[in-house]
């Protein structure tokens, strides 16, 4: 698995919670503040704790996710957000260390269904994503597999392309 480095203390699970009992808390600078709407029911407790609730837009710009891909993984299950009385979606701080777990796992081959089924068994230590079971451990290794093949069936098309062009007839000079 490709190493992603984050911004998280040591056994911090993606969706905020952590493998050991600590405080753990993101950090780097502070998210910039920006008022809630006045429709906005955010629990006093909770924004304390994770910093306001951003809306669609401010996730996107925050991740460089387009909010048509952040909708998208609301449907998938990836990310759940809060939804205000007036239908707006809000997301927690943590939902932007998330996204980037996402981002990390497509781009290194998984499904949004096997990332589905695998984010909540991935750990970070070290600012690094780790599987935090032996089983997640297995089932990445599965998908190792699956892609090699992809990979294998790729490169016998590639040589098929190249016997082919070679075959072609020539330009005359």
């Amino acid at each position: 698995m490709s190493q992603v480095r984050t911004q998280t203390r040591a056994g911090q699970h993606p969706r905020g919670a952590t493998t050991a009992p600590t405080t753990a808390r993101p950090t780097g600078p502070a998210p910039e503040r920006t008022p809630a709407p006045a429709s906005a029911s955010a629990e006093p407790a909770a924004e304390a704790e994770s910093g306001p609730p951003l809306r669609i837009g401010q996730l996107a710009e925050r991740t460089g996710v387009s909010v048509r891909l952040l909708r998208y993984y609301g449907q998938q299950g990836l990310l759940t957000p809060r939804r205000l009385g007036n239908g707006y979606r809000v997301y927690a701080e943590d939902d932007v260390r998330l996204v980037r777990y996402i981002r990390s796992l497509l781009a290194a081959g998984l499904t949004t269904a096997v990332i589905g089924r695998l984010l909540p068994s991935v750990c970070e230590r070290d600012g690094v994503l780790r599987p935090c079971t032996p089983e997640l451990a297995d089932e990445l290794r599965r998908e190792r597999d699956r892609i090699d093949e992809q990979v294998a069936e790729l490169l016998a098309s590639r040589r098929l392309l190249e016997e082919v062009i070679e075959a072609a007839p020539r330009h005359a000079p």
